[in-house]
Parts: structure tokens; sequence; C-alpha cells
């Protein structure tokens, strides 16, 4: 369907640029408040929506991201580009699940001062989302 039709592959793809977004936008919110970046709020009056978006946003750029890679597979399997994102997406989500196990993340969203472990985390973060951003749009050049 996406290469047959003139319109399915750029809807889609607009898509997954609205996915990467929200994805992108929240995180890089919460990891400056974590960072101390932006101070207005508490972690717990912010994580609950950031992170629905966040999710929203990553659950869009997947679902859309199978869609496209599905349009020409080999082609994507041979981007350097593209197994660079793949393998940085995969570190980004384990820092996310790891942040989640730590007693510091806890203890910030029990409005705890964030601890350095957590900027650390925050810091990865930060790289890891601008480095999946950069390698996305690197794969239309390669």
């Amino acid at each position: 369907m996406l290469r047959q039709s003139d319109i399915a592959y750029p809807l889609i793809s607009a898509t997954h640029i609205i996915g990467v977004g929200l994805v992108l936008g929240n995180m890089v919110l919460l990891d400056f408040r974590l960072l101390g970046v932006i101070r207005q709020r508490q972690v717990t009056e912010l994580f609950p929506l950031l992170r629905r978006l966040a999710a929203v946003g990553l659950l869009l750029a997947i679902t859309t991201g199978i869609l496209l890679f599905s349009v020409q597979p080999a082609h994507y399997l041979a981007n350097n580009a593209f197994i660079l994102k793949l393998g940085l997406l995969g570190l980004a989500l384990i820092n996310i699940l790891l942040v989640h196990r730590l007693a510091a993340w806890q203890a910030a969203l029990a409005g705890q001062p964030v601890a350095p472990i957590l900027k650390i985390c925050a810091l990865i973060s930060l790289f890891l989302w601008l480095a999946i951003l950069i390698a996305g749009r690197w794969i239309a050049f390669i």
C-alpha cells in the first residue's frame, strides 16, 4: 500500500516526524529538569505529563518507523546510519529502564533533591536522543 499510494508514504513519514518530536521534546524537557536547567516545577509535577507525551511519541515513532522500514527493508539494513540509529535507540530505552529502577528516581518523584546519578543519566539521555535524531536524518544521505 505504501509503495502504491502517492500520499500514504509522506503521511506516514510526517507522522514519524511528529512522533520523534514528541519523544525528543519531552525527553529534553525532563532531562533539563533533572539537570536543574528548568527549576520552576518539581519532577513530581512534570513527570506524568512528559512521560505520557513521550510514550505516545515513542509509540508513533516506532509504529511508523516499522511501516517506513517495510517499504525497503534491504535498503535500510544496508544503511549504516539506520543501524546506528537502532543501536542508539536501544541504548536510550535501556537508559530509561535503568532510571526507573533507581532508588534516586523514586526519591526525586517523592520530592527529594535530584541525585547525581540521575543527572548523569539525564546527560546520557540528552546525548542519546540527539544522536538518534542526527542518525535518523543521516539515513537519507547515505
